[in-house]
């Protein structure tokens, strides 16, 4: 039985109602509606599909993925909602497993030069599950960090639930002076049995200024602070950074931004109140030059942890897609994710988990697809072994509605 931190369902719902209310809160007059549904199914063997440490044992499954979404536009406004439900059903030894979510985003210009964004999403899985691969091309200008799985709960066949909200603003106060500021709410619950698992709440706020230096470079710096209280008594903690940034567009192709500083991490344990420090920073580059886009990124941070730490959390990836045809696209992604603890807690020490995929699409019709992956995945984890896992996909994917 799942067990999200009150009920999933009304929170969904309320994620839907905050995306209604971007979307109304559009002006009529000169709307963009598009709705689109991608539905796909297929099947895939995996060698190791939950990531489980110790004796393994491969597995065919079915699978079924359905993602509506809606996005209504105008010159000054934009509202989505994307929901997606996922089911496996393996052939032997596991039982079927579903994963579901949806994700509200709505940006809105309120004046010539102050513009608000929100972002809500729920998210139900099951951490360590092969996922069901990328397709489509690299997008340069991602959205902002909902919230990542936590690593150190791999192979432990655990469902995790998550809600994120983000409220942000962005200010122009003069030609070439820009104030910004985020305040985030975070709450990770599981579900079945728990046990020795911490549900959590987190909030945070983010506040940064950038002055422009020319068309295409800025500078500036920022401060972000998060704040984790967990439902067990005793367990609590904090984070600090404060960093210096700098964004450069070299040309047309390619651009980079860049942050550096430090981050002081406050972790407290029935035990004691550790405390750490150490470098913070962030990269974002991504060129796209004709059929081709490539994407590298990277972070030091903290992150919170099901077992009631505040860990360190390094990371980077690699994204590169490929446009063969105008709907015809190979995708490849490898993806490094670090955690080391801080505090005294049964998490490991230091924790690991490596993916990469390749994937092709190719299309028969406008709204027809077809396509393969395989994917490599492996987890690393001090004495508790080092868990990996092959998986081979196929499957067909159709889109109605909206085609673009």
């Amino acid at each position: 039985m799942i067990v999200p931190f009150t009920h999933p369902r009304r929170r969904a719902a309320l994620s839907l109602a905050v995306a209604l209310s971007g979307v109304s809160a559009l002006p009529a007059a000169a709307q963009d509606t598009r709705l689109a549904v991608d539905v796909s199914a297929g099947g895939s063997y995996s060698t190791n599909p939950f990531l489980i440490r110790g004796d393994a044992e491969g597995a065919v499954a079915t699978e079924l993925m359905i993602s509506p979404q809606l996005t209504v536009v105008d010159e000054r406004n934009e509202a989505s909602l994307i929901a997606h439900y996922r089911r496996s059903d393996y052939l032997n030894r596991y039982n079927a497993a579903e994963g579901y979510g949806v994700q509200a985003q709505a940006r809105r210009a309120l004046t010539s030069t102050l513009s608000a964004r929100a972002d809500v999403s729920y998210e139900s899985s099951i951490v360590g599950q092969s996922g069901l691969g990328v397709v489509g091309v690299v997008d340069p200008n991602p959205g902002p960090d909902l919230g990542t799985p936590d690593i150190s709960l791999i192979g432990l066949n655990q469902r995790q639930n998550s809600l994120v909200a983000s409220l942000g603003a962005d200010w122009r106060f003069g030609p070439r002076d820009t104030l910004t500021g985020r305040a985030s709410a975070n709450r990770i619950s599981y579900g079945g049995e728990s046990g020795a698992l911490l549900s959590s709440r987190t909030t945070g706020a983010t506040l940064g200024y950038s002055r422009a230096l020319s068309e295409r470079t800025s500078v500036g710096f920022q401060g972000t602070g998060s704040w984790t209280d967990y439902d067990r008594r005793g367990f609590s903690g904090a984070s600090y950074s404060p960093q210096g940034t700098l964004s450069h567009q070299i040309d047309q192709r390619l651009r980079f931004s860049l942050g550096l500083g430090a981050v002081f991490i406050s972790s407290t344990t029935p035990l004691r109140t550790t405390k750490a420090t150490g470098f913070s920073g962030t990269f974002d580059g991504c060129r796209t030059a004709g059929r081709s886009a490539q994407c590298v990124r990277a972070f030091s941070d903290a992150q919170a942890t099901g077992l009631g730490d505040i860990s360190r959390r390094y990371g980077g990836s690699f994204d590169y897609s490929y446009r063969l045809r105008e709907n015809d696209v190979l995708r490849g992604m490898i993806d490094y994710s670090r955690l080391t603890a801080t505090s005294d807690t049964l998490q490991v020490p230091q924790v690991g988990f490596l993916s990469g995929i390749v994937s092709y699409e190719r299309s028969f019709t406008q709204r027809l697809f077809v396509g393969a992956s395989a994917g490599y995945r492996q987890a690393t984890g001090g004495g508790l072994g080092n868990p990996s896992d092959l998986t081979f996909r196929l499957f067909l994917r159709t889109r109605l509605g909206d085609r673009r």
